[in-house]
């Protein structure tokens, strides 16, 4: 089964569509009803949608957002004065009719069941799931007699990730459904306020999550996922996202959420395939200017990247040119990566995590002293996770 990545669509979904028609970035879209009304994703070429997916967000199902609203089927919106989780069993069925068919006439690839995200690890999850959405979903299903593949959402937290009894119960429920033929898994991260992943834990339980879920015969698809998931590409046939802005590579509800709170748009980075970090864009200038045989190391070079790294004001969050950088050159490492067989894969990915760590050494030595979202504190327990996987599922004993 080859491994596909997808654009994981927020604002600005106009760049992901550019990267993936023109770019021929990825292999698909998942497109985000939080982030694109209802008619806009009608209009959306139907080529394109039938390569993509349509996550439908039942995440926060009182959210006020008003994209969400803008779909009939949307819990705050079909639910009679406003949702209430001991109303909403009464049209769920209804929901989830129009939810299916929705997908089906915007001829997308996969059905996707939605589910609720809950940030706490409830005895009841399960329970909760299947009243919610599940059973509603798959008793339409039948009634719709689609011939499509069907994908469970598991939105979890770091702590269900971690816990193998949570994940032992969370793998029980979802090969339990005949009709389910995969899962769409998002996982919120362990490390709140860090742009990459830290936490070995995390990484190692997630890791072997998703190998069991491809042993059960479930086709898995792993939403929100930074960096990190280059390392999934460990488990054979495990798909994969990228995104734009943060909100987009790190799961979180705080986007489901009307705020008054005024936020500053974020400082421009760059993303480095040797650095394997997005690292800010001041810092990969005074890179380039002290040492070129250094930057020809961490720099994979593109035209959108050049494009900022030439310009005389830093871009903007809303330009593109450092995004469509990012989608160019994960795509590249992706491709690299899976045209190898898992054994090779392992080194390959080892290659670069020693070789990144090397990188960063180097530019300690100029001497420059990055900031701590730039730096390298992610790349040992990466290492310590992709060894202890290898060890563990890969190894000839």
């Amino acid at each position: 089964m080859a491994v596909k990545l997808f654009h994981q669509c927020g604002h600005n979904t106009n760049w992901n569509v550019d990267s993936f028609t023109k770019d021929k970035c990825g292999e698909g879209l998942i497109l985000s009803p939080v982030h694109k009304k209802h008619e806009d994703v009608q209009k959306l070429d139907k080529n394109i949608k039938t390569q993509s997916i349509f996550d439908p967000q039942f995440y926060l199902p009182n959210s006020q957002k008003e994209k969400l609203k803008t779909y009939p089927f949307f819990p705050e919106t079909i639910s009679p004065d406003s949702f209430s989780t001991g109303d909403f069993p009464l049209v769920a069925l209804e929901a989830a009719k129009q939810c299916i068919e929705f997908q089906v006439q915007n001829r997308f690839s996969r059905i996707v069941i939605p589910a609720r995200y809950f940030d706490q690890m409830y005895p009841d999850f399960i329970e909760r799931q299947n009243s919610y959405t599940v059973h509603p979903f798959l008793k339409a299903l039948q009634h719709k007699k689609v011939q499509k593949p069907v994908y469970l959402t598991l939105p979890l937290t770091s702590h269900m990730i971690m816990s193998q009894i949570y994940r032992t119960q969370i793998l029980n429920w979802a090969t339990s459904f005949p009709e389910i033929n995969g899962v769409y898994i998002i996982a919120a991260p362990p490390d709140e306020g860090l742009k990459q992943v830290q936490s070995e834990e995390f990484l190692f339980s997630y890791m072997s999550f998703l190998h069991q879920l491809r042993k059960a015969d479930l086709e898995v698809l792993v939403g929100y996922s930074n960096t990190e998931g280059l390392l999934y590409l460990m488990v054979e046939g495990c798909d994969i996202t990228f995104g734009a802005f943060e909100n987009t590579r790190m799961f979180s509800i705080d986007k489901f959420i009307i705020s008054d709170e005024e936020r500053r748009g974020p400082k421009a980075r760059i993303f480095s395939a040797g650095l394997l970090n997005w690292i800010q864009l001041s810092h990969a200038k005074e890179i380039m200017d002290e040492d070129r045989n250094l930057w020809k190391r961490v720099y994979d070079q593109t035209e959108y990247g050049d494009r900022a790294l030439k310009a005389t004001v830093e871009p903007t969050f809303n330009q593109p040119q450092l995004y469509k950088h990012h989608f160019v050159v994960l795509s590249r490492l992706v491709a690299e990566l899976r045209a190898l067989p898992v054994l090779e894969r392992y080194k390959g990915l080892h290659s670069r995590l020693k070789m990144a760590g090397e990188l960063y050494k180097k530019i300690m030595n100029l001497p420059m002293d990055l900031e701590k979202h730039s730096g390298g504190d992610h790349i040992q327990p990466w290492l310590n996770a992709l060894n202890k996987f290898y060890r563990t599922y890969i190894s000839p004993k």
